[in-house]
């Protein structure tokens, strides 16, 4: 594979010291080793060479593979997520570790292994001693050696293949997007809702940017967002429409009703008045 080329690529990686499953795109291997989420997409991952999606240590692996072919590759701390670094290590009061939103409600309880979010970082809680807590904001998995079995499956030629895989290696649901060539050099790409109120579309959408004109020679790049009236507000419109056609019919029906009662209408009172008017007069 050379920088640039468009492929697919499965694979398992494994911490080397202690065997531990870190990552997989194959569904039965997470469900295997306690790691499935269902919110996750499982099964070959479309990446560009040398966009820096990967960790480096498996980009440079990229360079001796063939479509088809197994490898295996042993990836040190430098190449993958890094030394650790003690300044990273930071000690919170209890208090503050129970004030944030997941231990609000008293459901759960601050653990030794648990992933947390505070003051904008993620990290994860190493200890818990004398009404306080470490938090460790390094990256999980740095300092760790890394163990990759990966193969490319599939080498990606189609323009529209490529679109896509452009769009799914900087966000997610990269299949509720739409987009359309225009010209050799233009694209149209129509935004799914998801990405509306999504603040991590943001940085997403300068790297896809720049990865499609870097990548595809696009120069002309629209990002459109679409706003369509909701089905259910017409559904209610409509609704309201037939409850105000209904009321405007309900004075008819009740003279209706009064006819059946034996009321006069309003019409043969004002008759009656007059004929009793004419009376008196010839009595005068």
């Amino acid at each position: 594979m050379k920088e640039g080329d468009f492929i697919k690529i499965e694979y398992d990686a494994f911490v080397k010291e202690t065997d531990q499953l870190m990552d997989t795109t194959h569904e039965e291997v997470a469900k295997e080793h306690d790691l499935y989420n269902e919110r996750a997409t499982y099964g070959p991952m479309s990446v560009v060479v040398g966009s820096g999606t990967l960790i480096k240590g498996l980009e440079e692996a990229l360079k001796d593979a063939e479509v088809g072919k197994e490898i295996e590759v042993e990836i040190p701390p430098k190449d993958a997520f890094g030394d650790r670094d003690p300044k990273l290590i930071e000690v919170f009061p209890m208090n503050r570790i129970l004030s944030l939103p997941e231990f609000r409600k008293g459901d759960q309880y601050p653990a030794e292994g648990m992933e947390i979010r505070i003051n904008n970082r993620t990290g994860v809680i190493s200890r818990i001693f004398a009404g306080r807590v470490r938090v460790d904001f390094n990256n999980r998995w740095a300092g760790r050696t890394l163990v990759y079995k990966f193969k490319v499956t599939e080498l990606i030629e189609d323009r529209d293949d490529r679109m896509r895989a452009l769009i799914s290696s900087v966000y997610p649901h990269s299949e509720e997007f739409s987009f359309e060539f225009g010209d050799e050099d233009a694209v149209d790409i129509i935004l799914p809702d998801i990405v509306k109120l999504d603040t991590n579309w943001a940085m997403a959408k300068f790297k896809l940017i720049s990865d499609l004109r870097k990548y595809m020679d696009l120069r002309t790049i629209r990002l459109i967002e679409v706003y369509m009236k909701r089905e259910e507000e017409e559904e209610h419109d409509h609704g309201s429409e037939h409850s105000h056609e209904h009321d405007d019919k309900a004075p008819a029906e009740k003279g209706s009703e009064g006819e059946k009662k034996g009321e006069e209408p309003s019409e043969n009172k004002e008759a009656s008045t007059d004929g009793e008017e004419k009376a008196d007069e010839k009595k005068e």
